[in-house]
């Protein structure tokens, strides 16, 4: 819970970083020269947004134990090999229903 507390509340800060930079672009467009300034006239809102969302995932991504994640996998596998060994022998059970 505090992980995610912890991605929205960044994601909120880059958001309302992002309005300032938004608020700002006219009285920076008239301080600086005119070829300077994009052509577009301002950012692209949703671009910006997606960026932001995509720096935030790539970060919370890159903080997990990759290496950890296969002998987790095979932890889980191992753990749950009687039921695994049960779906199979229904699975077995109606394909003998279902083809004989």
């Amino acid at each position: 819970m505090r992980g995610m507390l912890t991605f929205f509340s960044t994601l909120a800060f880059a958001v309302m970083t992002a309005a300032a930079i938004v608020a700002i672009m006219p009285w920076l467009s008239g301080r600086t020269a005119a070829a300077a300034t994009a052509a577009e006239g301002g950012l692209h809102l949703e671009s910006l947004l997606l960026g932001v969302v995509l720096g935030l995932v790539i970060g919370s991504v890159a903080r997990f134990e990759w290496a950890d994640i296969p002998r987790r996998i095979v932890t889980w596998v191992l753990i749950r090999e009687r039921q695994f060994f049960y779906y199979a022998l229904i699975g077995g059970c109606i394909g003998v229903l279902l083809f004989y």
